[in-house]
């Protein structure tokens, strides 16, 4: 029987799980993230070596299907399978990698055609055809784009807190909580390495008071955002099932159902992370909505 190793790789986290062909799980591990368009290959062989040390399994693995953050050209593509082909000593025809777009939308649709969203610490979407992604509108990342993403929202909860929108009291709570000066803040955003994870560190406030009108707003806000940005510009938005997978979209799953209903989308699924729909993909290729 073979052994499959898939890697579901964000940002924050990387989800790796060895499962037999017929879907029994032989090992799960968890490990810091990963995004392919800014790590070098020192890194990412590092973190590869990592994870097979903590997976502890000594079988022969017959496959490697990697969905990651940044998979987003060939090359990059490429970058990520060279290493792991090298680290696990595999034949390049075994090793399968792609994005974490294309992972979600297997994981959450299966083989039904559909609209497929990422709404973690980034944010992404796609139009499947029940097997490969046909259409991407851009994310842009969390600078140009990444609209309802946790980076922006923490982007709009400091924004919101030094420009006096904020109501008082969670203001003075938010910089409380945090302890950071403006200045340590631009520090973190501007100069320091993986602004968005600092960003979207900062989420759990928002989670914390979202009873807060001002905060609630602020939240379905960005979420209707994301949806006339990207959702809207795909072709059959309004009659084609519509799911999310990641933690923004589980964590405030219920104003992404209201900011979806608002516009007039239906919201088939929400998911907290593409692992389990993957597993089944992999294992009989029959999950749907």
């Amino acid at each position: 029987m073979k052994n499959i190793l898939i890697a579901d790789a964000g940002s924050t986290k990387v989800e790796w799980v060895v499962m037999t062909s017929d879907g029994n799980q032989e090992s799960r591990i968890t490990t810091h993230g990963l995004n392919a368009l800014m790590a070098d290959k020192d890194d990412i062989e590092t973190l590869f070596k990592k994870a097979q040390h903590l997976l502890a399994f000594e079988d022969e693995i017959s496959e490697i299907y990697y969905y990651g953050a940044g998979c987003a050209t060939p090359e990059i593509c490429d970058k990520i399978s060279e290493v792991l082909q090298n680290v696990w000593d595999m034949d390049k025809s075994s090793v399968h990698v792609h994005s974490d777009l294309l992972g979600a939308a297997r994981s959450l649709l299966g083989e039904t055609p559909g609209i497929a969203c990422i709404l973690g610490t980034g944010s992404n979407s796609c139009l499947y055809d029940g097997n490969e992604i046909t259409y991407n509108v851009p994310s842009l990342g969390f600078i140009l784009g990444d609209e309802g993403s946790g980076a922006a929202l923490g982007k709009r909860l400091v924004a919101d807190a030094f420009k006096g929108h904020l109501p008082p009291l969670v203001r003075d709570h938010f910089l409380d909580m945090y302890d950071l000066s403006m200045g340590e803040i631009l520090e973190y955003t501007y100069r320091r390495p993986a602004a968005n994870r600092f960003l979207a560190s900062l989420v759990p406030f928002l989670k914390e008071h979202v009873w807060n009108p001002y905060v609630y707003s602020l939240v379905r806000e960005e979420f209707i955002l994301f949806m006339r940005r990207n959702v809207a510009m795909y072709k059959g938005c309004y009659s084609l099932p519509l799911a999310f997978t990641g933690s923004i979209a589980h964590h405030f799953s219920d104003i992404l159902n209201e900011a979806a209903e608002h516009l007039g989308f239906k919201v088939n699924k929400i998911e907290k992370n593409p692992m389990e729909g993957l597993m089944v993909f992999h294992t009989d290729k029959s999950i749907g909505i």
